[in-house]
């Protein structure tokens, strides 16, 4: 990706993004190193991970004993809250957009209902066109009438028969325990994997400790230039990226 359109990867790596409140205070509402979204995910990272360690450290995992409806009903709670993630959701929009050629999207639009559509129209089908192996991934992983069934508890769960029965406006859908817990592995890794990358590169570019893009100018006509430092306070480092006004 860095090799394609460096400048978009810089952006996503640097948590580009949108503030509107600024323009009517004069500013410009490009900003980077957006932290409202990572902010907004962090308590339910912290819980997946640890639900995960705890069971899935051992092999074999399943929905078995006392507590297995218990576990089943976490995973669908989890898996509607990684999919319905403005911070996961708006990272799969804006890597379809470089990957495809489009450049980066400082804006992502994420529509409150009908997401199959925009999931395989803004992300899976440009993917999939470009022979990125991540647009498959989703498909296995994403199922907007499993979504939309546990968001609205039109589901029930048959323990006897090991199968999700859910109501999507087609008809009705019986779904076993295995093939739930396949798309919920494949959501959960994804969404991992993806994040750390992300952090991983973020903090690397840091080691810069200055301009890390050319002079460019951003969608509302400001010429700007991208800095990422590693800032030292006391015994801890804070990787940072700021965003600088050129004036030539």
């Amino acid at each position: 990706m860095a090799d394609e359109d460096y400048l978009s990867y810089v952006l996503l790596i640097g948590r580009a993004d949108v503030m509107l409140e600024l323009k009517s205070v004069g500013k410009s509402e490009y900003v980077i190193d957006y932290q409202i979204d990572r902010y907004y995910d962090k308590t339910r990272e912290k819980f997946y991970l640890r639900y995960l360690n705890r069971n899935y450290k051992r092999d074999g995992f399943c929905y078995n004993g006392d507590n297995g409806i218990d576990d089943l009903s976490i995973e669908m709670m989890i898996y509607c809250h990684l999919w319905d993630s403005y911070y996961f959701l708006k990272s799969l929009i804006r890597v379809a957009s470089i990957l495809s050629g489009k450049g980066y999207d400082w804006n992502p639009s994420i529509p409150p209902r009908k997401k199959w559509d925009f999931f395989h129209n803004q992300i899976i089908e440009p993917l999939n066109k470009k022979g990125v192996a991540l647009g498959g991934i989703i498909e296995k992983g994403y199922s907007s009438d499993i979504r939309n069934a546990f968001a609205h508890s039109l589901y029930n769960i048959d323990e006897e028969n090991r199968t999700i029965i859910i109501w999507p406006k087609r008809g009705v859908t019986v779904l076993s325990f295995d093939d739930f817990q396949k798309k919920f592995l494949y959501s959960v890794i994804l969404m991992n994997k993806m994040r750390n990358k992300l952090e991983l590169y973020h903090d690397a570019a840091c080691q810069a400790n200055g301009p890390i893009t050319q002079p460019f100018t951003t969608p509302d006509g400001v010429r700007v230039q991208i800095y990422a430092d590693n800032l030292i306070i006391g015994k801890t480092t804070y990787p940072k990226y700021r965003i600088v006004r050129v004036n030539n």
